[in-house]
């Protein structure tokens, strides 16, 4: 931490026409004459006056730093962390201390006769010490008992290379100006040697600049060494096929094999890379490359499909997609599968709390409120209509009559995104993640009768106009605690803004409310994947929804698509080679599941359109399996859902 020391600096007398000093002389000389025992000084005929006068002690002249300093354009400051004085000007860093006969110049240490010592609250430094730095002469006229210093303002010359890397013959070099004038004097001409545009072979080179001041004064010379590399090649596009012939709805297996040579392919662009072809002739599949410079190239190759059929679409689909990806299906055909019958166990006390209406956000204020106990998960989903940012807040008031604690368990984040999906996918996927780690831990502890923010998460992001954001999170608290969702703007304390914030109605479409029993369990011990089969999931009736009330009205509410309540599905018996995969019924569906603790999208890259479309979450292998299933409903999609168990086609060589 530095701390400016004061500089007294008193004209007191103009003797001589001439130019101040501190500008530099019209040729760029400088002439300092110091009077002994004194605090006169005559920079180029114009007279200063030191805050300590001139000083001889056991045969070295002292002189004040910041009468010094002055002169040079520069100043003093104290270092408090070092306990050092910095002597600093547009060229060089002088660093003392108060009683060491040692200093550093520009960070190289020095020695000098005699040490520095405060005088009426002024450091006092030897003359000589700042002779070398400067490119100073000193001559005396014992006489008259002169000092005279004399020196010369060079402007400095300086640049840099902002081209990045330089190849040969190809990269244009664009030189970036730092000159500058330590006596501020304007930079009127310059001197190259070595300086070239595009250097047309490789190797290294030095470029070395000289500039001029409008005083006449040339600079010493600043050189910069180019390493100029050979010329860049193009990257050049290869892939191959396991083979050349292929049957309708048989895998085809592209071998990317394109090469750069800074290995710095940086794009890939495929067209017509089909999984399988299902039309009988040839293809012609295409993959271009960019690397880092730009350069592209492309290559392409041709296969050809015969009139034999190893798959038919439906087939290759369900053997062949990607897990996390999607596939066409025949929607209506899904409501011909036998369902998969189950019952649901609540599992523990889990209070939720769903504050999602109003849904836009028009006004600030507390848009739900209610008091919980134990372990209690929230889904807050906003989006901001107001012109101004906002943010969301998770309040806890701590209405008991001694200290209380609300510990972050698990936190789920989505935003602020664009669409309602993305949010509400993101988050999805986020907390689920949160449940395969340990928790976050966080303690808020509240004293009596105050309140803290928490789940600090949601409300460090700063929602703009139509942007939404998504939090679903599970906290644990030690004694009833009363918790309110507020949106305030962004630029507003939110527990100051809290006694005077209003609470706001619903808008009368979507859920707000307090619900309990938020754990489902379903346990199937039934034999999965004989034959084609679906669980309805979410709905009204073979999945009811989590009733509560919004007790800001006293009114009964449904927790409509059970967005919140986490579903821990154990399917204990699933036959061999059986495709798992997710179908929404009710519209368009993004969201993220555990499948056997690992983290699988709908869908990874987009979203299920609508019923006519699969995402792939699991396939069991060679043995029968258990396999465990643990999801919340996405906010921002359609419900309700359908798990689809489809035997898989038998594969064929």
């Amino acid at each position: 931490m530095f701390k400016k020391v004061s500089l007294v600096v008193l004209a007191a007398l103009m003797l001589f026409a001439i130019p101040i000093a501190a500008q530099g002389a019209s040729n760029g000389q400088n002439q300092l004459i110091l009077l002994q025992k004194t605090k006169q000084m005559y920079h180029n005929g114009k007279l200063y006056m030191a805050a300590q006068p001139l000083t001889e002690l056991k045969g070295t002249t002292y002189i004040s730093a910041t009468a010094i300093a002055g002169r040079l354009g520069g100043s003093v400051l104290y270092d408090a962390n070092k306990k050092e004085y910095v002597l600093r000007s547009a060229t060089n860093e002088l660093r003392y201390a108060a009683g060491k006969s040692s200093y550093t110049v520009n960070g190289t240490r020095a020695t000098f006769t005699g040490a520095p010592f405060v005088q009426n609250g002024s450091l006092m430094i030897p003359l000589r010490s700042v002779l070398q730095p400067f490119g100073m002469t000193l001559s005396t006229i014992p006489a008259q008992k002169k000092i005279v210093l004399t020196w010369t303002t060079k402007p400095v010359a300086k640049f840099n290379i902002a081209s990045g890397v330089v190849y040969a013959g190809q990269t244009e070099v664009t030189y970036g100006d730092m000159s500058y004038s330590p006596s501020g004097a304007a930079i009127v001409n310059e001197r190259w040697e070595g300086k070239q545009t595009v250097f047309e072979a490789a190797g290294s080179y030095t470029v070395t600049k000289w500039v001029q001041d409008a005083n006449g004064v040339w600079s010493d010379p600043y050189s910069v060494t180019i390493n100029v590399l050979p010329p860049n090649l193009p990257p050049e596009a290869r892939f191959a096929t396991d083979k050349s012939y292929y049957k309708m709805g048989e895998l085809i297996q592209y071998n990317d094999i394109s090469t750069d040579d800074e290995n710095k392919i940086t794009k890939r662009e495929w067209v017509n890379n089909a999984k399988a072809f299902f039309e009988p002739g040839e293809q012609t599949v295409t993959l271009k490359v960019t690397d880092a410079h730009g350069l592209t190239s492309e290559f392409s190759q041709t296969v050809t499909i015969t009139n034999d059929t190893l798959y038919t679409k439906q087939e290759f689909d369900q053997l062949y997609t990607d897990q996390g990806e999607k596939f066409t299906i025949d929607g209506a055909s899904v409501l011909k599968l036998p369902t998969q019958p189950y019952t649901v166990v609540s599992n523990g006390q889990q209070t939720f709390i769903r504050s999602n209406s109003p849904e836009m956000i028009n006004d600030e204020g507390i848009y739900y409120q209610d008091t919980a106990n134990g372990n209690v998960r929230f889904l807050i989903h906003n989006q901001n209509n107001r012109p101004n940012p906002v943010k969301v807040y998770i309040v806890a008031t701590n209405e008991n009559s001694t200290a209380a604690t609300v510990t972050d368990e698990r936190i789920g984040l989505g935003g602020p995104a664009p669409y309602v999906t993305q949010a509400g996918k993101a988050a999805t996927a986020n907390y689920l993640l949160s449940r395969t780690v340990n928790p976050v831990g966080t303690v808020t502890t509240i004293p009596a009768g105050q309140s803290r923010v928490v789940l600090s998460p949601l409300s460090s992001k700063e929602v703009v106009n139509g942007r939404v954001i998504t939090l679903y999170a599970d906290v644990t608290t030690s004694a009833p605690i009363k918790f309110s969702v507020i949106v305030v703007d962004a630029s507003k304390d939110v527990l100051q803004a809290l006694p005077q914030l209003p609470i706001l109605p619903r808008d009368g479409k979507h859920v707000r409310g307090t619900f309990e029993q938020a754990n489902r369990s379903i346990n199937v011990l039934q034999t999965i994947g004989d034959v084609p089969s679906r669980m309805i999931l979410a709905d009204k009736v073979v999945d009811t929804r989590l009733s509560g009330f919004d007790v800001l009205t006293g009114d009964a509410m449904s927790n409509d698509g059970n967005n919140g309540a986490l579903y821990v599905l154990n399917l204990w018996h699933v036959k061999p080679h059986t495709l798992i995969a997710l179908n929404p019924r009710g519209g368009h569906y993004g969201g993220a599941f555990l499948i056997n603790n690992k983290l699988v999208y709908a869908t990874n890259t987009t979203i299920l359109s609508n019923a006519n479309e699969a995402g792939v979450l699991y396939r069991t292998g060679d043995t029968e399996e258990s396999v465990s299933i643990v999801f919340t409903p996405a906010s921002g999609s359609n419900l309700p859902i359908n798990l689809l168990f489809l035997p898989l086609p038998e594969v064929k060589q």
